[in-house]
């Protein structure tokens, strides 16, 4: 007999949030059947490949970098060396979020950040106006991973549609250790966010260890590298 699935398996699978999985079940849109006193969710496999496969059909996501779609709520992580490597992926990531009116939130020290919008100022592109008129917000990041797992929970659910992008160096001028680290990019509850959005996390391949660029590759599923979108062969979702 098949196995059922309780939420968390099912979040795993479809590289959703908890939160999302009771959305859809509560509307409808994903099947599930009751169990126990608690009537507790529980899956069947073959359901979970079915609407997995209707979603990617219907809700993959341009990234602006060459042709790659992903699907909507994928949290990837790029590796890049040196800055030029950087922006050649976060601009055109950004610009692409502009042009579908999707909410951008760029998490990055503020030298790094500074950096980013005067080479698209530079382009030609209105940063001024984004920033005035709410499009676009920048953060330098919080404290501690509970906090910002609080405040990117908060931005995503103010907006129909997003995307964020965070250099996680911030994290290291934060002065957070790798187990820190690990902790944000491996919520259960929020990575991938939730509905409706995309979620970059760019590594420095001369500025992080290798244990901290191995939890990267383990923490998402998609990897981008030398401008060539992959699925990680190192992904482990939490359990």
């Amino acid at each position: 007999m098949e196995r059922l699935l309780d939420i968390k398996d099912a979040a795993g699978f479809l590289n959703v949030s908890e939160m999302s999985i009771r959305r859809w079940t509560n509307s409808g849109k994903l099947k599930c059947y009751r169990v126990g006193g608690k009537r507790e969710r529980r899956f069947h496999m073959s359901d979970l490949e079915e609407f997995l496969h209707d979603s990617q059909n219907h809700s993959l996501k341009p990234l602006g970098i060459g042709d790659h779609k992903v699907p909507d709520g994928s949290h990837m992580t790029h590796f890049y060396s040196g800055s030029e490597d950087a922006l050649r992926v976060s601009i055109p990531y950004l610009l692409e979020g502009i042009e579908r009116e999707e909410a951008l939130l760029v998490v990055m020290p503020p030298d790094r950040s500074r950096d980013l919008l005067d080479d698209m100022k530079q382009q030609g592109h209105p940063v001024g106006d984004w920033l005035k008129g709410g499009r676009l917000s920048v953060s330098a990041g919080m404290d501690s991973p509970e906090e910002m797992i609080r405040y990117l929970a908060g931005f995503a659910v103010r907006t129909q549609e997003f995307r964020v992008l965070g250099d996680m160096i911030w994290t290291v001028r934060k002065g957070w250790d790798l187990a820190a680290l690990s902790v944000l990019e491996q919520a259960p509850t929020l990575m991938p966010p939730v509905e409706n959005g995309l979620l970059l996390c760019q590594y420095s391949l001369e500025d992080f260890s290798g244990a901290a660029i191995m939890m990267a590759a383990e923490a998402h599923r998609q990897t981008i590298y030398k401008g060539r979108l992959e699925k990680s062969p190192y992904y482990a979702h939490p359990q």
